[in-house]
């Protein structure tokens, strides 16, 4: 019982150890969570795409502004207009506008003819049986004035190419065709992988109709099939400027996404879990695994502790403070497995009460201390010569009670007798002080079914006798027994 409280107690510890350090862990993570939280949305991540949209509109804005004045270009709308070759014309006007704007291409498409004008003459004739031609007819029926497209060059299809379509109208508002430049794309996926390396983030280039035209990490497809991010694809389009946390706790990101009006584009800056965040769900990690560890410690020292502290408690309570015998809460213990094994193996049990001889006028003459000595003295003496398996209690005040398993009357007489002739042999020695001391003994021999009681009582009468007869001797009441040995 003892032992299961003890075990109930060390669990009950560490429980409340561990339940104290892990709930004070994850409080301490969720506020420094939340608080990071509310950094990045409201300020990284906002300030970080100002600075991406600040370098790509950059990079765009010239490319951009020289595709509307070709629209605007008057040289062009009158060459566009007239029905004559004007090939060459156009083929100095795009040179020009391709030097000054660094772009990789500058192209016009013309609507009455079809044909794609490019910096280096005229290219083709757009056929609408041509799955390559497709942008143009796609553009003009889109309704847009601008538009960036990621496509093939039709100067050279082997390279991917960012184009800026531009619609050039008359006065009227009639089609002439479409015009503008193209920028080489690797140069862009290199600007765009650099802001990705600069800011620790994702870049995403996204038109209306919700399809990827750059990625810093090369996605490619329509945003509503990105994880995460597609079930929010409708309304991070038709915003002009949103911070979301979407995903859950281990999993999170966050997107800022900005409108730039000039490109009909959505720019998109996507940051998974911060360096902070992870740093701080790894010491949550390690604070809840040293709660734990504290607590098996604390455990493993309960048990040690309370174990040990019960030891002594139980040896407090099964023994004499000042003898280190056995004490006499004990005896039933004792006699009733002694007395039970000697029923079941037909053995003998033998009993001694003993009585220090003239114990009193020890304390009277030389003091309590030495009275106590002399009961140590005695305890050891006998405690010296039976043996471990022998039962030997403190009694009461001078006197000694032994059990003696196994043992007929002539074995436990010759141990009796070994006891006595052991203490005339090791007088009390303290300082120059030689203390002569002696037993009386009173023996019995258990019987079948009988008390503790009974048997105690017949081994006082037997000790009373032999004070009685001069002390110092052993006495037995038994029937066969001669009565005393002196």
């Amino acid at each position: 019982m003892l032992r299961l409280a003890r075990h109930r107690f060390a669990l009950i510890l560490a429980a409340l150890v561990l339940g104290g350090l892990g709930t004070l862990s994850v409080l301490t993570y969720l506020r420094a969570r939340a608080l990071i939280e509310q950094q990045t949305t409201s300020r990284t991540l906002p300030l970080t795409s100002d600075a991406v949209a600040s370098g790509i509109e950059q990079e765009l804005l010239q490319p951009v502004l020289a595709s509307r004045l070709m629209a605007d270009n008057k040289l062009l709308e009158s060459s566009l207009s007239r029905d004559q070759d004007n090939s060459t014309v156009l083929r100095t006007l795009l040179q020009r506008i391709q030097q000054r704007t660094n772009a990789a291409t500058a192209f016009l498409v013309s609507e009455a003819t079809r044909q794609y004008h490019h910096s280096s003459g005229v290219i083709k004739t757009l056929s609408p049986d041509d799955p390559q031609d497709d942008w143009y007819q796609r553009f003009v029926s889109s309704g847009e004035q601008l538009e960036l497209n990621i496509d093939r060059d039709t100067a050279d299809p082997s390279r991917r190419t960012a184009f800026i379509n531009v619609r050039v109208d008359d006065d009227a508002g009639k089609l002439l065709g479409v015009t503008g430049v193209g920028l080489d794309i690797r140069d862009l996926e290199q600007m765009l992988r650099r802001y990705e390396t600069t800011y620790g983030v994702r870049i995403l280039l996204v038109n209306s109709d919700g399809r990827i035209l750059l990625a810093s990490d090369q996605s490619s497809g329509q945003l509503q099939q990105q994880p995460l991010i597609g079930a929010e694809s409708a309304r991070i389009l038709s915003a002009s400027d949103l911070s979301l946390r979407l995903g859950s706790h281990g999993d999170d990101l966050y997107v800022r996404a900005t409108r730039i009006p000039e490109l009909d584009l959505s720019l998109l800056v996507l940051q998974e879990q911060s360096p902070e965040q992870a740093a701080f769900h790894q010491l949550l990690i390690q604070n809840l695994a040293a709660a734990l560890l504290i607590s098996v410690v604390l455990i493993i020292l309960a048990q040690a502790t309370l174990g040990r502290d019960q030891k002594q408690l139980e040896t407090i309570a099964r023994t004499d403070k000042l003898t280190g015998l056995l004490n006499r809460r004990q005896f039933e213990h004792s006699f009733a497995d002694l007395s039970q094994r000697a029923e079941r193996s037909g053995s003998s049990l033998a009993a001694v009460v003993m009585d220090i001889d003239h114990f009193k006028r020890v304390n009277d003459t030389h003091g309590h201390p030495v009275g106590d000595a002399v009961l140590r003295h005695v305890s050891h003496r006998i405690a010296s010569q039976v043996r471990e398996s022998d039962p030997l209690f403190r009694w009461g005040g001078e006197e000694f009670l032994l059990l003696l398993f196994g043992c007929d009357q002539r074995m436990a007489l010759e141990r009796l007798e070994a006891i006595r002739a052991d203490l005339r042999a090791h007088p009390l020695e303290r300082g120059q002080l030689q203390l002569p001391v002696t037993l009386s003994f009173g023996l019995t021999l258990h019987r079948p079914g009988e008390s503790s009681a009974a048997l105690v009582q017949r081994a006082d009468a037997a000790l009373y006798t032999a004070k009685r007869e001069g002390r110092d001797r052993i006495c037995s009441l038994d029937p066969g027994n001669d009565g005393n040995t002196p």
